[in-house]
């Protein structure tokens, strides 16, 4: 059974140029009935509203063309940019780390996410989901005796971060942007300025 080839992109992006066309040619033709139809009931103000009328027809017609050679360009050029897209000038990175993986670094302290689960009573999306953050020391500290390891001490720690919150590591800090238990992961984003967050820190570790 034969199929129906799709439409090109060129091809559309012909057809909103000439659909575009179409409607300022109609625009025209109707304001230029109207000034005469003004002409026969007011000829004393034929001049100044005829004339203002055909330029209104004028900017019409070259906004209706600049707007099919900017859709034609967004069709046929594939390194364009997104349209229509707000970029937030406030982080510098996002970074998606997945359960079992690491957080940046700090000095001494490692940091892995270690699980993402889901609170249950929770008043919205925002709060229903939450991110377990581990740490614990790069190096553990060991109590000898003799030269013997009687003790070995990681420091671990547990903590809990919703969406929204704020952490510092190594003088840098993130907020979590959001939170996916469907993949397993969590989005934090870098501030740009870090020194000028004022928001309360979940943990913080040079």
């Amino acid at each position: 059974m034969a199929t129906r080839a799709p439409r090109s992109s060129l091809g559309t992006a012909v057809q909103v140029v000439f659909l575009l066309l179409m409607l300022s040619v109609l625009a025209g033709v109707l304001l230029v009935l109207f000034a005469v139809l003004s002409l026969v009931n007011a000829p004393g103000r034929v001049a100044g509203d005829l004339g203002s009328r055909l330029g209104g027809v004028g900017t019409e017609a070259s906004r209706a063309v600049s707007n099919a050679q900017q859709a034609l360009q967004n069709v046929t050029d594939p390194n364009r940019p997104p349209t229509g897209l707000v970029y937030d000038n406030e982080f510098t990175s996002l970074q998606s780390v997945r359960v079992g993986d690491r957080l940046p670094d700090a000095s001494q302290y490692v940091l892995t996410v270690q699980a993402i689960r889901r609170r249950d009573g929770a008043e919205s999306a925002d709060t229903s989901l939450y991110g377990v953050i581990h740490a614990e020391l790069r190096q553990p500290r060991e109590t000898r005796i003799f030269g013997q390891v009687v003790r070995s001490d990681s420091d671990p720690h547990d903590y809990v971060i919703y969406k929204g919150e704020s952490f510092r590591i190594a003088g840098a800090v993130y907020r979590v942007n959001w939170i996916s238990q469907e993949e397993n992961t969590i989005a934090v984003a870098r501030y740009r300025h870090p020194d000028v967050i004022s928001a309360p820190l979940k943990f913080e570790y040079e």
